[in-house]
């Protein structure tokens, strides 16, 4: 049986990340659920990297401009 293709790799990450300094801020950020979300923590699973993200409720909510 064949793995499942991940759909973001570590080294996708980097390559993403790679245009911004050391000291820029990141945001996790649901649009679907208007939610800001906080990196818990990281860890190695078996054969993947896991990052734990926690919802932040303090968020307030947004309200995108009109089209």
């Amino acid at each position: 049986m064949m793995e499942p293709v991940p759909l973001l790799t570590v080294g996708d990450l980097k390559s993403g990340l790679s245009r911004w300094s050391n000291e820029t801020p990141v945001t996790f950020y649901s649009p679907l659920k208007e939610q800001e979300f906080r990196l818990y923590r990281y860890q190695p699973g078996d054969s993947v990297l896991v990052l734990e993200i926690n919802e932040f409720p303090e968020t307030p909510e947004v309200v995108l401009p009109a089209p």
